[in-house]
């Protein structure tokens, strides 16, 4: 018997001819988005604009749920309870968007938060979903008076054009490593990292450095162009609770279909990919034979299985693709992929739980790795190695690990970057590495006429962070 209480979407499907991308961040430009999340995947782009209804955790762990009720649950069971939330909504064919922050793993391994007002993770059933083809636009929506709105956009996407990047002359890469003072506290803290390492207190660990940018960013615009010159896994676009973002992820964290196939794709291992074709060639064999690099790979695809394993039949892990190079644009990685199938009892938040955070973005193990980055890096990343997913009631699970990315709060403009240290790592090279990372968010960035961000804390502070 149906459901009186279910809700429905009102959908209408139409041909366009425009370039998705175009079409996807003027759709999400639009007045009528307040929130929303633009997500690229297999061809498709996904949108999800405004929050018909939302689950949120906070960083003591509490729950509140799709209907608004508030729970606390063991700390270890967070993913099962929001599991269960999500086989309540209320909504026929339901499709969640959301972001979840790379301290939401602190529940898992039950480790100390950092202080955050903000909400660790966030899920929304839109008021609106769009999905956009190639060819075609499908649009999914509680609120009909969008439907002309986007018809318009669609109709008249063909005259829109992108922003030029516009030069800075505080913006080359060379101007990020002009801090000494940072460089030098970064490449001590590597060093510091290694030494532990060597004393066996864990085998990897993934440290970052933040990097305030003197414009403000002007996110559409930036994530077009940057777009252009990336090849990302995924790519997102996003507005939530007034922070924006956009970035170009080199890897998935978790991919589950509706059959309950799911895999995984550890990337570790780094090298530039300069426009020189022979450098370039010259950098991918140095990639392919540097014992640094492939130990720090082989080490994560170990890891990988051993996870699997915890939500999979054994036999069904397999190592699908090891140590193939990926070219992400101005980057080239060692990629491997690891797949398997979800036993009965087990759903995709199982996975994700001891998925996340990504490999390449934590350590190994994963408890120590995480507990060291806590104090070693002074701030909380926030969405920096946390994720971006989309999911649906029929068991399709896409979530993305946030790199080369672009982070906007008001005025201020923040890129992230971090590189993987183990016992073979030296801090000259580590440092080099979150350069040329950052570079494939940096070189494309486009400035809005906002002002530049308010004074900061202090010189020492903006000398750290501006490097």
């Amino acid at each position: 018997m149906a459901n009186k209480n279910m809700q429905t979407y009102k959908t209408l499907s139409f041909e366009h001819q425009c370039q998705p991308i175009l079409l996807a961040t003027e759709i999400a430009s639009a007045d009528f988005c307040a929130d929303y999340i633009v997500y690229e995947h297999n061809q498709e782009w996904a949108i999800g604009i405004n929050k018909h209804s939302q689950l949120t955790v906070n960083q003591v762990g509490d729950i509140v749920d799709f209907a608004g009720v508030r729970q606390s649950v063991n700390q270890n069971n967070i993913c099962q309870a929001i599991h269960q939330a999500t086989q309540k909504i209320q909504i026929k064919d339901w499709r969640l968007f959301g972001r979840v922050d790379f301290e939401f793993c602190h529940f898992a391994h039950n480790l100390k938060q950092k202080e955050t007002e903000r909400s660790l993770l966030e899920l929304f059933v839109p008021e609106t979903d769009i999905r956009i083809s190639q060819t075609h636009i499908t649009i999914r929506t509680m609120d009909e008076a969008v439907i002309p709105q986007i018809q318009r956009i669609a109709a008249d996407c063909n005259n829109y054009k992108a922003q030029p990047t516009k030069s800075h002359k505080s913006m080359t890469q060379k101007d990020i490593v002009r801090c000494e003072e940072v460089k030098k506290y970064y490449q001590d803290v590597v060093q510091h990292a290694v030494n532990e390492i060597k004393a066996d207190k864990y085998k990897k660990v993934i440290l970052s450095r933040p990097a305030i940018l003197p414009s403000s960013i002007d996110i559409k615009n930036s994530f077009i162009a940057g777009r252009k010159h990336n090849t990302p896994a995924r790519s997102f676009m996003l507005q939530m609770g007034g922070f924006e973002a956009f970035g170009f992820s080199p890897e998935t964290v978790l991919e589950v279909d509706t059959y309950g196939n799911l895999s995984t794709q550890p990337l570790a291992g780094t090298r530039a990919l300069p426009s020189d074709l022979t450098e370039a060639k010259r950098l991918k064999n140095e990639l392919l034979t540097d014992p640094k690099e492939i130990a720090e790979h082989a080490a994560s695809v170990k890891l990988a299985v051993e996870e699997l394993e915890q939500v999979c039949a054994s036999e069904t892990v397999n190592i699908a693709e090891f140590m193939h190079i990926s070219e992400r644009g101005s980057v080239q990685h060692l990629a491997s992929r690891v797949t398997g199938t979800l036993t009965e009892n087990k759903s995709a938040w199982d996975a994700f739980k001891v998925l996340f955070p990504a490999i390449t973005a934590s350590g190994i193990p994963k408890r120590e790795a995480i507990d060291a980055i806590a104090r070693f890096e002074p701030l909380p990343r926030g969405l920096y190695s946390g994720s971006i997913l989309v999911s649906d009631q029929n068991g399709f699970f896409d979530a993305a690990l946030i790199l080369r990315a672009a982070y906007k709060h008001k005025s201020l403009s923040i890129l992230q970057a971090g590189a993987g240290i183990i016992s073979l790592s030296t801090p000259q090279r580590e440092w080099e590495e979150t350069c040329e990372k950052m570079a494939c968010v940096l070189n494309h960035l486009v400035f809005s006429q906002e002002n530049t961000p308010q004074l900061l804390p202090s010189s020492e502070t903006a000398c750290e962070e501006e490097s």
